[in-house]
């Protein structure tokens, strides 16, 4: 049952976690309040994955058939013809197959451009940026952590 005490708790809960929630996160929060999940089933889970270093986003999720991206990187690209196709001008990487198959069937969600305002060329700003999701302090702790550690762990759903 719902007290009015717990209603504050929750509410002055919800209100603090949005200052550390990156705008997507916050998006996919009120898709799930107003039954935006439900069309996933009750066992929809969110995958965060962090790459760090070493990924090259552009031979990751590819734009082939743009000729700007064959002639920048005409040895380091992705072959089109090796392209696990999404779209008729994205595709992934030929060794993300078991990826692919998700996607295609619907189980996997791809976001590009995500990103945050004035960025400043700094790689170790930027990283701390997109652990905190805070670009105008700097903070200590993640923002996932920081989410998480406000969510009532009985929820059944803390999204």
């Amino acid at each position: 049952m719902l007290t009015r005490r717990r209603f504050l708790v929750q509410g002055g809960v919800a209100l603090a976690a949005s200052t550390f929630v990156p705008p997507f996160l916050a998006r996919a929060a009120q898709a799930a309040q107003a039954g935006g999940l439900g069309r996933y089933g009750a066992d929809t889970i969110l995958v965060v994955i962090q790459m760090s270093g070493g990924n090259d986003g552009l031979n990751t999720v590819v734009p082939y058939g743009l000729d700007g991206y064959r002639t920048a990187r005409p040895a380091l690209g992705v072959a089109e013809s090796d392209v696990l196709p999404l779209t008729e001008r994205l595709g992934l990487h030929p060794e993300m197959g078991a990826l692919h198959e998700r996607y295609r069937a619907g189980e996997v969600a791809i976001i590009q451009g995500a990103g945050y305002p004035n960025p400043n060329l700094s790689h170790f700003r930027a990283m701390d940026i997109w652990h905190t999701a805070a670009p105008d302090t700097y903070e200590s702790s993640g923002w996932l952590g920081n989410y998480l550690a406000t969510t009532d762990a009985n929820d059944a759903n803390p999204m």
